[in-house]
């Protein structure tokens, strides 16, 4: 048998429940069920899943290289950056 990890999940109120039930209802699954690809879907569009790193994530990335590159290179270590940080 396979060992499955557990999740609670709190709801702000019935409504919500009510309608996952009737979401999962509609796809023939349970609400577990419907509730886990749910979630297993926003983690893989977010990029969370996987070692796929997402298009919008890539973007940035892309754009923090560009401006990095625009700025040159910073006079301070990192040691004083984090120093600073820590002072605000």
């Amino acid at each position: 048998m396979v060992k499955k990890a557990r999740l609670g999940l709190y709801l702000k109120d019935n409504e919500i429940k009510k309608h996952i039930k009737i979401a999962a209802a509609k796809r023939g699954v349970s609400t577990t069920i419907y509730c886990a690809q749910a979630i297993e879907e926003r983690l893989r569009r977010e990029g969370e899943l996987g070692n796929k790193v997402s298009e919008s994530k890539m973007a940035f990335l892309s754009r923090v290289d560009k401006l990095r590159k625009e700025i040159g290179p910073i006079s301070k270590t990192t040691a004083e950056l984090v120093k600073e940080g820590r002072r605000r």
